[in-house]
């Protein structure tokens, strides 16, 4: 009698799982039922009555790829390290030293003297020292110093202090590194007060000089 497979009697007789065969020549298969020897005539064949794809042959699923996306380089066109659409000063000259929105960085400086007096006061050391820094972290800058009176005197004498105030801190920069042709000072005498003359307050306030870079 010829022997067969063990899947091939789980398949006959408990009817369980999933196998695959190659069909063969019918067999004789014998067993014991519990009470008698059986014989009976078999034939192996592929098994898989619920799930006919079990035997298939397993392909991986395709994954598809992420597109890849390449940011796009922003331009900066005046090629002071802040980005176009960052950039508030869109058209600083080019070597200026700007802050994070493109803005060359910059003082507002204004420095008041005693009465007829064109020395500058030591409380304004810190501020011509921030002023000379500037100057040379943005070596294309210029500076435009302007010296202004209260009214007390002449206006022609008023003038010629005015301008001596501004020379006064020209030549502290020049002092400090900055070269004298990058220096201009201008003297405005008593023209333009920004306080009222009428008081020891206001006038103390007219005295000054005023810086503009450019």
């Amino acid at each position: 009698m010829k022997q067969v497979t063990k899947s091939a009697i789980y398949a006959l007789v408990l009817g369980l799982g999933i196998n695959c065969y190659a069909q063969s020549e019918p067999a004789n298969v014998s067993y014991f039922d519990g009470k008698n020897t059986q014989t009976m005539n078999v034939q192996e064949t592929q098994f898989a009555p619920t799930h006919p794809a079990s035997c298939a042959e397993k392909k991986p699923v395709p994954v598809a790829e992420t597109p890849r996306v390449v940011a796009k380089a922003e331009g900066d066109s005046d090629g002071d390290g802040v980005v176009d659409s960052l950039d508030k000063c869109p058209d600083t000259p080019h070597g200026y030293k700007v802050d994070p929105n493109g803005c060359p960085v910059s003082v507002t400086l204004h420095i008041n003297f005693a009465f007829d007096s064109t020395i500058i006061p030591a409380s304004s050391n810190d501020d011509v020292t921030k002023l000379a820094k500037i100057l040379k972290d943005n070596p294309p800058a210029t500076v435009t110093i302007i010296g202004h009176t209260d009214s007390v005197g002449t206006d022609a004498y008023n003038q010629k202090l005015s301008e001596r105030r501004a020379q006064s801190l020209g030549k502290r920069l020049n002092e400090n590194g900055i070269d004298s042709t990058r220096i201009k000072t201008f003297g405005k005498g008593e023209k333009e007060p920004i306080a009222t003359n009428s008081t020891v307050a206001g006038r103390a306030q007219n005295r000054r000089i005023e810086v503009k870079l450019y």
